[in-house]
């Protein structure tokens, strides 16, 4: 999803707040490296489309909620039109797996012209229709975004590499615009619901999910994400509730997924080293 912000004139007397001074370098991850990120995935949308996707549990995978529906009416995509395939690079995969059901927060709205304030709760949490082998992709866990934590990492597909995921290395984490964080990174259209890594090795942990990208009025790109810590339990408990004692079939709304159960998060706790970014608006 591409989005435009301006800041206001005074903007840059209200702090600290330093973007990068260039992008960071987006390029395809070797074959070597693209084992540690196999979780990583395209979810294939209606034969038409993707975004990008994470596993993180063996049969749970995390994304952006608007992918969920149509860019242009905004209606529901069946779950049965979804597809996730862990781990795609040219001819190789971890296989591919169909959606049983999703949990979105409530109160999320597809628009055509979202605002940052309505972006907050772009995220959803899909239930596969069978596990993955944690052999084949090991899952990542989630966790906060701290104080003392490194430039992240996205992995994502894109429009003009969706064969083999790309990988933003050195990502800073540059300010908070309506409790998204702002990730100073290179991305292009496709890269919706892709990770936003904290950590490396084993330690790594995934911290937020892309929202959106968009471009600075002096240039440079930029990628708002969704902190994943404040939702994801609520997101496991909606999917609980929607699978009930049995299987969810054709018919759930919409189609499977649910938007009722997943406790609004609480205010955002975010690291003292992350400005908030005054008066800020969509265009």
């Amino acid at each position: 999803m591409a989005l435009g912000l301006g800041l206001a004139a005074g903007a840059a007397a209200a702090g600290e707040l330093l973007w990068p001074e260039a992008d960071v370098e987006r390029r395809m991850l070797l074959a070597e490296e693209a084992r540690t990120f196999r979780a990583v995935g395209r979810l294939n949308i209606a034969g038409a489309r993707f975004c990008t996707a994470t596993l993180v549990s063996d049969r749970e995978v995390l994304t952006a909620a608007h992918c969920l529906y149509h860019p242009r009416t905004r209606a529901p995509v069946p779950l049965s039109e979804l597809r996730f395939v862990p781990g795609h690079r040219l001819d190789d995969n971890a296989g591919v797996r169909g959606v049983a059901a999703a949990a979105q927060p409530p109160g999320f709205v597809m628009l055509e012209a979202p605002t940052p304030d309505d972006l907050r709760s772009d995220i959803a949490l899909l239930a596969l229709d069978a596990p993955v082998d944690p052999l084949d992709a090991p899952a990542f866990a989630t966790g906060p975004l701290l104080a003392d934590d490194a430039p992240t990492t996205i992995v994502s597909y894109a429009r003009d590499r969706a064969q083999a995921p790309s990988i933003s290395e050195g990502c800073p984490a540059v300010g908070v615009i309506a409790e998204l964080l702002v990730v100073g990174c290179e991305v292009e259209r496709g890269v919706s619901g892709a990770p936003v890594f904290a950590g490396s090795g084993a330690e790594a942990r995934l911290v937020a999910v892309v929202s959106a990208m968009g471009t600075l009025p002096g240039g440079g790109e930029f990628a708002l994400s969704v902190l994943a810590a404040p939702w994801i339990d609520g997101l496991r408990a909606d999917l609980a509730a929607a699978a009930g004692p049995a299987p969810v079939g054709e018919g759930d709304t919409p189609e499977g997924a649910t938007d009722g159960g997943a406790a609004v998060p609480p205010p955002l706790e975010r690291p003292e080293t992350l400005p908030q970014i005054p008066d800020v608006r969509g265009r």
